[in-house]
């Protein structure tokens, strides 16, 4: 039992409200929050959840993990350090079979993009690291250092949707020949020094998000989590997905469709090719925040929230 520690940065849990009402659909179910973070979902569903739930949280970053103390949340809560992809070997090892309720908050939690140490924000003075895991051995100033030109122009322009992309990675190896890029800073002016003024801002933000998915495998993971949960939920069990660029929402709008019961038979399919429907898409366009909610956490703007239930068919 663990309540979050009051000390702790300040951190607003996006979409909360949200969360709960989708998420939710047995109280005294068992829930995991696979991007725990600062814990602030968890502490939500918590308050709504009866005592005899179990809540599981998942994080990769023991930093955050370690800002809770004993107190407080009246459910089992068992937090698990590790990437969420490995969620089937941590309910193994919990002895647990199948869950009611998943979240994913695919966002970086306040406390580490707000440490300029992390090099996630490119308005932040840092070291080029942007790992999620500090076990990671490939960080930012490995993959800017040491991909070739055309791996460097492909990344960007895949994972940051990036059209400058073979100008900005041209200059970091033109500018890495000098010196090894070591600082968020050095990134940061060759982003600078290859687009238009107007453009940068816009540019800096796809590079960074370029990069740190290219270090932490993000899309590759996501995918393996939604297919790990159509294995480990129970029927009328839901996952709830929060992204925050379109590359994210994308995946997992598509891969919510994909294996939902509303997909229509196509022309000419054989019987034997119709798939079961795994999936019912609870929402079948995104929930977005509020304007209160983005006046009060700006960084809910980005904010996509789409959510979807199991059905009954064993897989």
């Amino acid at each position: 039992m663990n309540q979050i520690n009051q000390t702790q940065p300040r951190h607003i849990p996006v979409l909360v409200d949200e969360v709960c009402t989708f998420l939710i659909s047995d109280p005294s179910g068992t829930y995991v929050d696979g991007t725990f973070g600062l814990g602030g979902h968890t502490r939500a569903l918590s308050s709504l959840l009866n005592p005899d739930a179990t809540l599981i949280g998942i994080d990769q970053d023991r930093s955050a993990l370690d800002q809770l103390s004993p107190d407080s949340i009246q459910q089992d809560l068992h937090l698990v350090c590790t990437n969420f992809e490995n969620l089937s070997q941590v309910l193994k090892d919990l002895h647990i079979a199948k869950v009611d309720g998943i979240l994913l908050d695919l966002g970086l939690n306040s406390f580490s993009l707000d440490d300029p140490e992390r090099g996630f924000a490119f308005g932040l003075t840092g070291p080029l690291d942007m790992r999620f895991d500090r076990d990671n051995p490939l960080t930012a100033q490995r993959v800017v250092n040491g991909y070739s030109e055309k791996a460097l122009a492909d990344i960007i322009y895949r994972y940051g949707e990036e059209r400058y992309s073979r100008r900005i990675a041209r200059r970091i190896v033109q500018m890495r020949m000098d010196k090894p890029l070591t600082t968020s800073d050095e990134l940061k002016e060759a982003v600078v020094r290859s687009v238009d003024r107007r453009f940068q801002n816009k540019s800096l933000a796809r590079v960074f998000q370029a990069i740190r998915i290219e270090v932490n495998r993000e899309l590759e993971v996501l995918e393996t989590i939604l297919q790990t949960a159509l294995d480990v939920l129970s029927p009328q069990g839901r996952i709830a997905v929060i992204s925050y660029h379109s590359l994210e929402d994308r995946m997992v709008k598509n891969f919510f469709r994909d294996r939902s019961m509303d997909v229509p038979l196509q022309p000419g399919m054989r019987d034997d090719e119709v798939r079961i429907p795994f999936l019912k898409r609870i929402s079948k366009k995104p929930v977005i925040a509020s304007d209160d909610e983005i006046a009060a956490n700006p960084r809910a703007r980005s904010a996509k929230l789409r959510v979807a239930e199991r059905t009954n068919h064993a897989s």
